[in-house]
C-alpha cells in the first residue's frame, strides 16, 4: 500500500529532473552548435548588466545660494562640464527706514538633481555693471544628501565660493538597500559570467578554427 502511495512522487520527481536534464542537453547542444551567436549574446548581457548598475547610481542635489547687488544680470552653473541652468537675475532698490535708499540686493537660489559622488562645480556670474567673474569648487555628494553651494560676487572682482554644509534628505532603506547590496552580487555574476565565456571561447577555438580552415565540399 505505502508503495503505492509513494510511486507517483516519485515518478514526479523522476520525471522534472529528466524535464530538467532535457533542456540543459538542448541548450548545450546550441551552444555547440552557435558558439559565435552565444559570446555575442553574453556580451551584450554583460554591457546591459553594467549599464543597469550605473544607471541604478543614487543621486543628491545640490543647492547654489547668491545675494548680490546687481540690478540685473545672470547666473550659469556647470556641473563636471555640462551647463545645468542659465538664469537672469534682478535686484531692487533697498531703502533704510523706509526712506533712505541703501543700495541695490537681490537673491538668487536654485536647487539641481545630481548623482552621487564627486563633482566638479563651475559657476560664472556677469552683470549690466561689468561684473563678469568665474569660479570653480569641487565636492563630495552622498546619495540622498543636499549640499549646499554659497557664492559670493566680492567688490574686488573675484567671485567667492564655499560649502555650506549638508542635510541628509533620504533614509537608507528601499532602493538604497538594493543598490547597496545588489551592485556586489550584480558584479559577482558579471566576473563570472565573463571567466565563464572566455573559459569557454579557450576551450572552442581550436574547434573553431578547424571549422573554419577546413575545405568545403
Amino acid at each position: 500500500m505505502s508503495s503505492d502511495l509513494t510511486s507517483p512522487a516519485a515518478a514526479t520527481g523522476s520525471s522534472w529532473q529528466d524535464a530538467a536534464k532535457t533542456a540543459g542537453q538542448r541548450v548545450l547542444a546550441l551552444i555547440r552548435k552557435y558558439p559565435v551567436k552565444f559570446v555575442m549574446v553574453a556580451a551584450v548581457s554583460i554591457f546591459a548588466a553594467a549599464f543597469l548598475l550605473h544607471a541604478a547610481k543614487g543621486s543628491a542635489t545640490l543647492k547654489v545660494q547668491m545675494q548680490h547687488s546687481f540690478r540685473s544680470g545672470q547666473v550659469s552653473v556647470w556641473v563636471d562640464g555640462d551647463l545645468a541652468c542659465t538664469e537672469q537675475i534682478t535686484g531692487e532698490q533697498r531703502r533704510r527706514f523706509g526712506l533712505l535708499p541703501a543700495g541695490i540686493a537681490g537673491n538668487f537660489s536654485r536647487i539641481l538633481p545630481v548623482s552621487a559622488g564627486p563633482h566638479m562645480i563651475r559657476v560664472r556670474v556677469t552683470s549690466d555693471q561689468g561684473y563678469d567673474n568665474s569660479g570653480s569648487l569641487s565636492g563630495d555628494f552622498p546619495e540622498g544628501s543636499q549640499v549646499q553651494l554659497q557664492v559670493r560676487p566680492r567688490r574686488s572682482g573675484d567671485l567667492g565660493m564655499s560649502w555650506q554644509g549638508m542635510s541628509t534628505m533620504a533614509v537608507e532603506s528601499g532602493p538604497a538597500w538594493y543598490t547597496k547590496y545588489a551592485s556586489s552580487i550584480l558584479m559577482t555574476a558579471i566576473g563570472s559570467l565573463v571567466s565563464a565565456v572566455m573559459a569557454y571561447v579557450i576551450k572552442q577555438a581550436p574547434n573553431l578554427l578547424r571549422g573554419t580552415s577546413a575545405p568545403k565540399a
